[in-house]
């Protein structure tokens, strides 16, 4: 990777939210399951999308997150059965739907929250990074 590309994902990382980071890691794992045409990058997306629930698992597991225990309990259920479905669909030719939807919720609901002005569009205006 190069210096400018570099310093220019540093530099946007440390003037995003938490949240602002969310919605983009749901956003770029959805376009990557909806434009996923061959096994490669079928492949890739349920990587990234496994990637992404386990790193959720991991941070809803830790005691004093400060998430109430109802939301919590969601998440973690969630988590596991994206993991566990994302695995599935590596084995086996199944549909990629189940997943869209689990974190198009996901991205309507941290966008919901992040600016009630803004309702939560159909159409992600994300960009693929390289992951």
């Amino acid at each position: 990777m190069s210096y400018g590309i570099k310093r220019y994902n540093q530099n946007s990382a440390t003037q995003m939210t938490s949240r602002q980071i969310e919605v983009m890691a749901f956003g770029q794992t959805i376009l990557l399951l909806k434009n996923a045409k061959n096994q490669k990058e079928r492949i890739h997306a349920l990587t990234m999308n496994q990637k992404l629930w386990s790193s959720i698992l991991l941070e809803t597991s830790v005691e004093d997150n400060e998430i109430p225990d109802v939301i919590r309990k969601d998440l973690l259920n969630l988590a596991i059965w994206s993991t566990r479905y994302s695995i599935r669909a590596m084995l086996h030719d199944i549909s990629l739907k189940p997943l869209i939807d689990i974190n198009q919720d996901m991205l309507d609901g941290l966008r919901q929250n992040t600016n009630n002005q803004n309702p939560p569009s159909e159409n992600n205006d994300f960009k693929l990074s390289v992951a």
